[in-house]
């Protein structure tokens, strides 16, 4: 079927996976990861469209005076206790780690609460996950060679809209049918292949 993923694919960070149609798995089931981070010690990334009902000030008391509208995401199963970041805002962030031209992880968590509590910075620059994705070395390998994730790619600016400013619903959806006629079909399929 010209819509099975290819088991020959090679991730790379900044790219996308996505999940196959009939992956039932409660964290990755029709959704879309970003990988931050990718090379032969491992694996991270992020859910991007796992949103969670909590808004952000209710996990940072500081949000309360922030530019910011936006609920916290759920990132992975992995540390599922502890608060991650995506930003734009570079070097005001010491120890931040560039992901791809104009998109940080991390960094001093002081330095992001101050530089957001000036008022400069609003949703379309910084975004919160609770825990995150993470594979050991070849463990991704091995699941895309068994056909459980699309590598995706896409222009740098398409990125950074998925990131930042995500539909609250179709993200996996959307991605998998730019693949083409029979990547479209195939995100149309319902979840238990039974029902097909």
């Amino acid at each position: 079927m010209e819509f099975v993923p290819s088991p020959d694919a090679e991730p790379r960070t900044g790219q996308f996976l996505l999940a196959e149609p009939f992956m039932s798995d409660m964290w990755f089931g029709r959704k879309v990861v970003f990988l931050c981070d990718h090379d032969e010690d491992g694996t991270l990334g992020f859910v991007l469209d796992n949103f969670s009902e909590r808004p952000l000030h209710a996990v940072l008391d500081d949000a309360r005076d922030w530019r910011l509208q936006q609920h916290v995401s759920m990132g992975g199963p992995v540390h599922d206790d502890s608060l991650f970041y995506l930003h734009r805002l570079g070097k005001e962030v010491s120890g931040a780690m560039p992901v791809l031209p104009g998109l940080w992880l991390g960094g001093d968590f002081d330095e992001l609460k101050a530089a957001l509590s000036s008022g400069r910075y609003g949703d379309g620059d910084v975004r919160f996950f609770v825990g995150y994705s993470g594979w050991n070395g070849g463990q991704l390998e091995s699941e895309i060679k068994g056909k459980s994730w699309y590598v995706h790619d896409a222009a740098l600016e398409d990125k950074l809209q998925a990131i930042f400013h995500p539909p609250s619903e179709g993200l996996w959806k959307g991605m998998l049918a730019s693949k083409g006629p029979g990547f479209a079909r195939a995100s149309a399929l319902p979840v238990d292949p039974s029902l097909n």
